[in-house]
């Protein structure tokens, strides 16, 4: 397979690592946290360094490199307005116009350089040839790819993605989001959003999916030589296999000594551990927080939390370091106000009877201090809440078998007959018949960056009593009211205990009584004493807590709230009712809380 590499402007006008606070060189540097990203404290062990050493490694004719190079003359006039319009930068034979890295170290002869003097790289220099010339060597049964990194990726890398898109339709482009980057990390994304659905360019998150692509049979992070002298304690529960324990080696190549303690949270079978650490000079490093899972979730989970990390407090992480391996990516969080010793998560406080005080302060610090910088910033988005929230009528199917394997049966018409003889509306009816009968969801509605997956195994508490926020796999801009929906939602059905057929008929009374509300989220009425002194009395204070955050982010008077609110709690007590964490009693609970707000929509 023939393959191409591009490299973009990685100049150090351009991306040389700068201290923070630095002045920029020039108005065409990305900037202290952008060069961080890229290229790291260190060049040569940076994402770009290790990248750039696996490339120059590479012996096969298979993978050719074109690095295209800003070059200016300043006393040239045809350039005089490209200097004018953003100043001095990259001028011939200056330390500013050379690469960051070494082109000439590759052992691949196939390294060709293109000088540069406008926006188009096509425009006055050899490139179409060069790539004319690779394109004819293709076998003519096989497509050739084309890869790209560097700078900028709303300008000179969108639109070199868009000049080889429309000039060599036959041909795979692919471009690497871990390998490019501008001065803002919002237009980078936004920029990355323009390639994949406009110019039809394939976007990949792995820096090891992204050599894969080029042909490469290891990773960069492989490519390196590690310590193995860095002594690793790790809990007695903890099995590291071979790529687990190399990836952390590379997380913390600067230490000569690392403890790890398997964190209480989380739900996806990945690696989540504290890691206490010691530097090679025999200093106690800031603690960390490393996460290590499929090579692609973890990509996905990095350029997540990439779009909302400058935003967030700090009790939130910072990313550290990333790495991966051929098929696992291990991501490195630093917690710059996580104390020392043993840490809880959410979940468990709630389950192990913390004070509503705690409780309160805890809710708060999420959902006002860290993820209320997001939701502030909500802006009303045009949307079909129905099929954001994926309701479609071709999981009938599915959702009766969720069904009949709950309560071993579920009839094609008519009601459900749940546990102590209570009937329910048909779920199964409302997916393959009701649902595609109800009117537009289509609206304004307040979307802002939500965390996508807040369940209480996501937020962890240390004992300085410190909260911080895990697994941002699923963070995106998304609806307003999600997060606290799906806290809810946990808190409801796995948090609050359902053990006898007497707790779940009073569970559906309690269910009665939050449909019954006037308006979801204020003058929220009185516990009814039916449920003091019960399991709900507690789970009620901190609902009505949750209510209360979350009315501070929507338009109260919008006649919408109350479908607002009922649509996302149906579609995760849907969810629920497949969950392998809650009891059977619990999971027939929230079935029961799902047909009775899918009969709300009926009428």
């Amino acid at each position: 397979m023939q393959s191409v590499l591009i490299t973009q402007c990685l100049q150090n006008d351009f991306v040389k690592p700068l201290n923070a606070g630095d002045p920029l060189p020039n108005q065409l540097h990305i900037g202290h946290e952008e060069s961080q990203r890229l290229v790291g404290e260190s060049i040569a062990t940076g994402p770009v360094g290790r990248f750039m050493a696996w490339v120059n490694s590479q012996t096969s004719n298979q993978l050719a490199t074109i690095h295209i190079r800003d070059w200016h003359a300043p006393d040239c006039p045809e350039q005089a307005s490209h200097l004018k319009q953003f100043n001095s930068h990259c001028l011939q034979n200056t330390a500013g116009a050379d690469f960051i890295f070494s082109e000439t170290e590759s052992t691949n002869k196939e390294v060709t350089v293109i000088d540069s003097t406008t926006l188009n790289d096509f425009e006055g220099t050899a490139l179409k040839q060069t790539l004319d010339n690779l394109a004819s060597r293709a076998p003519a049964d096989e497509k050739l790819r084309i890869g790209i990194i560097g700078v900028w990726t709303e300008a000179k890398v969108l639109f070199l993605a868009y000049e080889l898109a429309t000039r060599y339709p036959h041909c795979e482009i692919a471009v690497c989001s871990a390998l490019t980057a501008s001065s803002s990390r919002s237009q980078h994304f936004l920029a990355l959003q323009q390639l994949d659905r406009i110019v039809g360019i394939t976007v990949i998150d792995s820096i090891g999916e992204f050599t894969q692509y080029l042909g490469g049979e290891e990773t960069p992070t492989q490519h390196q030589s590690l310590n193995k002298s860095i002594e690793i304690v790790a809990d007695g529960d903890m099995l590291l296999d071979d790529e687990t324990e190399f990836l952390i080696r590379h997380l913390f190549r600067d230490c000569q000594r690392i403890s790890l303690k398997i964190l209480d949270g989380g739900f996806s079978g990945n690696l989540v551990a504290g890691v206490n650490s010691i530097d090679i000079h025999g200093h106690e490093q800031t603690p960390h927080v490393i996460k290590i899972g499929p090579r692609a979730e973890m990509a996905k989970e990095r350029t997540s939390f990439e779009q909302i990390e400058n935003v967030m407090g700090n009790n939130a992480p910072a990313i550290a370091d990333y790495a991966d391996s051929q098929h696992k990516g291990a991501i490195k969080y630093r917690y710059a106000s996580m104390g020392s010793g043993s840490a809880r998560s959410l979940q468990s406080c709630f389950q192990k009877g913390a004070s509503q005080e705690k409780l309160r302060s805890y809710l708060d610090a999420v959902f006002n201090e860290q993820l209320g910088r997001l939701y502030r910033a909500a802006t009303n988005d045009t949307q079909d809440l129905l099929v954001y929230y994926c309701f479609d009528s071709h999981w009938a199917g599915s959702v009766k078998n969720k069904i009949e394997e709950l309560i071993g049966h579920c009839p094609e018409q008519g009601e459900l007959t749940l546990p102590g003889n209570k009937k329910a509306y048909n779920l199964y009816q409302f997916y393959k018949e009701d649902l595609d009968q109800l009117p537009s969801m289509v609206g304004d509605y307040p979307f802002a960056f939500v965390h996508g997956d807040l369940n209480g195994a996501n937020v962890i508490i240390d004992e300085r009593g410190n909260v911080w926020l895990i697994d941002f796999f699923h963070t995106h801009r998304g609806h307003v009211l999600k997060d606290f929906a799906k806290l809810e939602n946990d808190l409801l059905y796995i948090y609050t205990p359902i053990e006898s057929e007497e707790d779940l008929i009073k569970a559906y009374a309690f269910s009665d009584f939050l449909l019954s509300f006037e308006h979801p989220f204020e003058n929220l009425p009185a516990l009814p004493d039916e449920f003091k002194g019960t399991q709900f009395e507690k789970t009620y204070a901190s609902i009505c807590h949750i209510r209360k955050l979350a009315g501070q982010y929507i338009d109260k008077s919008d006649k919408s709230t109350q479908a607002q609110w009922l649509i996302p709690q149906l579609r995760y007590a849907v969810h629920t009712i497949g969950f392998d964490e809650p009891n059977k009693k619990q999971r027939i609970w929230a079935l029961y809380t799902a047909t009775s707000s899918a009969n709300n929509f009926n009428h």
